[in-house]
């Protein structure tokens, strides 16, 4: 081969090694998205936008994702964390349990609550062991009263204009609202405000029928039995209100759940709206009409 044609095939080379290395800057050097935030960002905005028909979601929710759970990166690693210790979380007292709160917002609504529960957790809150108490004074939440106060450095919301009211509906006589749990009592939860949401009763029970459990109560159903059943699992639960720009009211809440040891056993994604067919809700301040 002469020089000549040496020099040229060399400089073909080195363009194309050029050309690889500028697009390797260029690929590797921007800031890829975060696809955990972006999959949650879509799915918030999914959920919101979803809306709320008696005829298609009788029970107040809405299966996500086909019941698939979509956890963050760090939640996926916490979740193979304890996996990993079940055994040994397993023989921790029920007084351990692993479950985290979050603060409020700087608006002062709750934020997500995540879980670990256990059989033996389910059996400390139960009727044979103790009377579910009364929510403290001091639980009060976001949209709950017509002159509610967030205090941001005692942390807690005053208020005496409660915006619960008694409706007549079709098929319901009673209060409009409950203290939803975040994480269920009868699941190890606890009954202060950084668990607590303002929900409908649709929200919270669906139309309470025992046999076909609606709103909050269909994924605390499934959970309870599923750990009465098989008492050496443990289930991550996770559920977060979501808010729609700066209102006090949660449109509703997603819910998910998830079996360790047999993880295809028990997998939880719903949407639980908080809406209550026949009134009208202003989530911005709490306030409500029958229509």
């Amino acid at each position: 081969m002469s020089k000549r044609g040496y020099k040229k095939q060399r400089s073909k080379g080195n363009l194309f090694l050029a050309i690889v290395i500028l697009i390797a800057i260029i690929f590797f050097g921007q800031k890829l998205p975060s696809h955990d935030q972006t999959n949650q960002q879509g799915n918030a905005s999914a959920l919101l936008n979803l809306k709320f028909d008696l005829t298609k979601y009788p029970q107040n929710y809405a299966v996500v994702n086909q019941n698939n759970p979509q956890w963050s990166t760090a939640v996926a690693q916490e979740i193979k964390d304890v996996t990993q210790q079940r055994p040994q979380y397993l023989q921790q007292l029920a007084q351990q349990q692993k479950t985290q709160y979050s603060a409020f917002d700087h608006l002062g609504r709750t934020q997500m609550v995540t879980s670990f529960v256990r059989y033996k957790d389910v059996v400390k809150h139960s009727s044979q062991v103790m009377a579910r108490p009364a929510f403290p004074s001091t639980t009060k939440v976001s949209g709950e009263y017509q002159d509610g106060h967030f205090d941001a450095q005692q942390n807690r919301w005053t208020g005496t204009v409660s915006n619960n009211q008694i409706v007549q509906l079709s098929g319901y006589r009673g209060y409009l609202y409950n203290k939803s749990h975040l994480l269920a009592w009868s699941l190890g939860g606890s009954m202060d405000s950084d668990n607590i949401i303002l929900g409908t009763r649709a929200q919270n029970v669906g139309t309470n029928n025992s046999r076909d459990p609606g709103g909050m109560a269909y994924a605390e159903t499934k959970v309870r039995n599923y750990l009465r059943q098989n008492q050496d699992e443990v289930v991550f639960y996770q559920a977060t209100p979501i808010y729609s720009g700066q209102e006090l009211v949660p449109r509703g809440v997603q819910v998910q759940a998830q079996a360790l040891k047999n993880p295809q056993a028990l997998k939880i994604n719903i949407w639980t709206f908080n809406a209550q067919a026949g009134v009208a809700l202003n989530y911005q301040t709490g306030q409500a009409s029958v229509n």
